[in-house]
């Protein structure tokens, strides 16, 4: 007869768990497909608040025994190996994993967690089995912690040596790289490419001195120059009213857009290289291109 009622409790623990690992995946889902950034307070608190009410209600349903011991404690479970588990998890879609399917973590954290809190509320799991658990979760959260930034480094130095895109860029003075990042897209956006910023001052309304450069480096298989120019990377990013490109030499194209937007493009050894800035002249863009270099992906991963 325990051998059975322990068995049931082990059923409607995982039941419990996969429950609210399925509700809170799908807000990670959710917030992933509006393109929401992971972590932002409204869903960040969904994610939070959800496992509470929702594992005291299936837990006092399917007649749990200490249910409310197990609602309590598997939350809190499962809020931290889910948190520990995507720390050592790729996130962003260019490490080949889709953000809405990755939510599969909180599945897996809500059937441990509930499975942890109904062995947890058992009288015969003891005080030791108790603090083994809770060991276990705070083991858990020191261990992935402490491979968490070398992981992400290791994975961004593996997205630019992967990306299919020549490892090239310029040197911008009085300017500082302060994002770089791969873009992968299809071939209707354009390809893959890795985009690289300068900035130079705070960025505010009240810095004169600002001023920024957006580089783009894509295979010089995605276009010439010249049909660079005319369709610029990225195209969503780029409206039909652009213009005329012109020659400015040399294979470089030069492209002034009624915003204020000034673009050169040109090619460099295997990759194409597209340089824009509204606050830069064609002049400063031209003389930024001739400063282009090979550069190493951990260079770029260190940015």
């Amino acid at each position: 007869m325990a051998q059975t009622n322990a068995r049931t409790s082990v059923v409607r623990g995982a039941v419990v768990g996969l429950v609210v690992g399925l509700a809170v995946a799908a807000i990670h889902a959710d917030a992933a497909a509006q393109d929401h950034e992971f972590g932002t307070e409204l869903y960040y608190l969904a994610m939070l608040a959800v496992p509470f009410p929702l594992g005291g209600g299936a837990a006092r349903l399917l007649r749990m025994s200490r249910w409310g011991v197990v609602s309590i404690i598997g939350a809190i479970a499962t809020l931290l190996l889910g948190t520990a588990v995507w720390r050592v998890v790729p996130e962003n879609t260019l490490f080949g994993v889709d953000d809405p399917r990755a939510g599969g973590v909180w599945v897996l954290a809500g059937l441990i967690g509930y499975l942890a809190a109904t062995w947890w509320a058992r009288e015969t799991g003891g005080w030791w089995g108790r603090i083994t658990i809770a060991g276990l979760l705070v083991t858990a959260q020191v261990a992935t912690l402490q491979v968490e930034e070398p992981l992400r480094r290791s994975r961004e130095v593996s997205a630019f040596e992967r990306a299919g895109v020549p490892l090239v860029a310029p040197e911008v003075a009085g300017h500082t790289l302060n994002r770089a990042e791969v873009w992968s897209g299809d071939q209707e956006e354009g390809g893959s490419a890795i985009l690289l910023e300068y900035e130079r001052g705070r960025g505010d309304a009240y810095d004169s001195t600002w001023s920024q450069v957006r580089v783009f480096v894509r295979p010089v298989s995605a276009a010439t120059p010249e049909a660079a120019c005319a369709t610029p990377y990225p195209l969503l990013m780029w409206g039909t009213e652009g213009g005329p490109c012109r020659s400015a030499g040399g294979g470089r194209w030069v492209r002034q857009d009624p915003d204020g937007v000034t673009a050169v493009f040109a090619r460099h050894g295997n990759a194409l290289v597209q340089l824009d800035s509204g606050s830069a002249s064609e002049a400063d863009l031209l003389a930024v291109l001739r400063t282009v270099r090979p550069v190493l992906a951990v260079t770029l991963a260190n940015v």
